[in-house]
């Protein structure tokens, strides 16, 4: 059964602060430092519910559900001039499904856009490249995890 994408909820607060660490634990695991991936752990799961629940209240925030189980999600913060890709992420077992598409598909809806990706993450990148986004030769450090590329689709 194809995953249901549909906007979250305050419902999916904790299922989300859940799997945006397993998701980055999937997807990061051989770029950052296990250690600082353990840490994040480390934040009471209550206090990470409680962001979550705020980005969904102030941002525009997709779940993709399969079986009941959440298995991806995306974030958008929509600005007057271009919206930003906050993040995109699906569980591993999705991976090269055609999920990441949909969600990018549907979070953005063809829109100008711009995001920030690790620099090591070049199957990232090479997804958002397919998908219209180029590297504009931007680069900052976001401690403790390395550093992050900017990317942009006109």
């Amino acid at each position: 059964m194809r995953p249901l994408i549909r906007p979250a909820t305050d419902a999916d607060a904790r299922d989300l602060a859940r799997v945006s660490l397993i998701v980055w634990d999937e997807a990061y695991g051989e770029i950052i430092d296990q250690a600082v991936l353990r840490r994040r752990r480390d934040e009471p799961a209550a206090s990470r519910e409680a962001r979550w629940a705020a980005r969904i209240a102030s941002e525009k925030v997709l779940v993709a559900v399969e079986s009941g189980a959440l298995v991806g999600f995306a974030r958008v913060a929509v600005a007057p001039k271009t919206e930003e890709l906050l993040s995109l992420y699906t569980r591993r077992s999705h991976w090269r499904s055609g999920l990441g598409t949909r969600l990018l598909n549907e979070s953005l809806r063809q829109a100008a856009a711009e995001l920030w990706v690790f620099e090591g993450n070049a199957r990232a990148q090479r997804f958002y490249e397919h998908h219209g986004f180029r590297l504009d030769g931007q680069r900052h450090e976001d401690p403790p995890y390395g550093f992050e590329v900017h990317m942009v689709r006109p």
